[in-house]
């Protein structure tokens, strides 16, 4: 399905191969669906170990791909970027893999994306990609629905088990996938990245939760007085209860994001409503146009009719 009308590779130099781009793009949507599994997976209660190494196993061993493939973009990027701006872009790369899936690649100063080919950043871009991903990620916003009926509507015996735990995680990871790989491609595809991320800060902040609760579970885990707690060494109630605030701020995070999520779904159907009603007044304003076009046609031939009939009475 092709979501660009104009010949996206016109103008492109062949110093880049579209084959490599699309294998790039692959690993990093791997990448992401990796860090995914680590994110939703790594504070349930029903991962095991052998999961959770896998996991990290698979992001390291893709992590050097990312390194090497930007670094080799810079060093050989076109005049038209500046070094400053492939660095910037290469590091973000190198910190956060998934955003290769829609880097501008310092080489062709372009976005690689599937079945669209080579294409600059920039609004007709963007207008595209609003386009395609509406209706899907309308879906997609709502599918926290049927998740929070699974997560609080069932039984205590049903949620204590591990294929319920899974099924909820998963069910949560796909959401998160999805309006993160719609963020990362229209965050780079957007012509100011910085004022698009703070116009969308409900999509960045839909990303950007469990991430943080992620972060703030490992940073738990790893905590000296975690790990008296759990051998038993400190039992002070100061430590507990600031244990206990840190897993009500995680608890918080989670109940922020689905309400985001919900937010978003709502915004997003009358964003859709406003968008019908635009289209309609964009038809009914061509329409006119035309009308326009054509009573200026026909009082053009009068005009030129008028002045034939006095030129000959003269």
């Amino acid at each position: 399905m092709t979501i660009i009308a104009t010949n996206p590779d016109e103008g492109v130099a062949p110093t880049y191969p579209s084959r490599l781009a699309a294998a790039m793009f692959a690993l990093s949507l791997i990448d992401l669906l990796l860090l995914a599994g680590v994110i939703h997976r790594a504070p349930s209660t029903s991962v095991s170990q052998f999961e959770l190494e896998a996991l990290y196993l698979g992001l390291a061993i893709l992590w050097p791909m990312f390194v090497f493939e930007a670094a080799f973009g810079v060093l050989y990027r076109c005049p038209a970027v500046s070094r400053r701006k492939a660095i910037t872009r290469m590091l973000l790369v190198w910190f956060f893999p998934p955003a290769r899936m829609a880097w501008i690649h310092p080489r062709t100063n372009r976005i690689w994306l599937p079945r669209v080919g080579w294409h600059p950043p920039g609004k007709p871009l963007l207008k595209a990609l609003d386009k395609w991903f509406g209706l899907k990620m309308l879906v997609v916003a709502f599918l926290i629905l049927p998740v929070l009926a699974m997560e609080y509507a069932q039984l205590e015996s049903a949620k204590a088990s591990p294929g319920f735990i899974l099924a909820l995680d998963l069910g949560v990871t796909v959401i998160w996938v999805a309006f993160a790989i719609e963020f990362i491609v229209k965050v780079s595809a957007a012509p100011s990245t910085f004022k698009y991320a703070k116009e969308r800060w409900l999509d960045a902040a839909i990303v950007a939760l469990p991430t943080l609760e992620f972060l703030l579970t490992r940073w738990v885990d790893a905590a000296p007085l975690a790990r008296l707690l759990r051998l038993g060494r400190a039992f002070a109630p100061d430590q507990i209860a600031r244990m206990g605030k840190v897993y009500r701020l995680r608890g918080l995070m989670m109940k922020g994001w689905h309400a985001f999520l919900l937010m978003e779904g709502i915004t997003r159907l009358m964003g859709n409503s406003a968008a019908k009603r635009l289209t309609a007044l964009e038809k009914q304003i061509a329409d006119l146009e035309e009308q326009l076009t054509e009573l200026r046609k026909e009082a053009d031939e009068l005009r030129k009719r008028l002045e034939t009939n006095a030129n000959s009475k003269d």
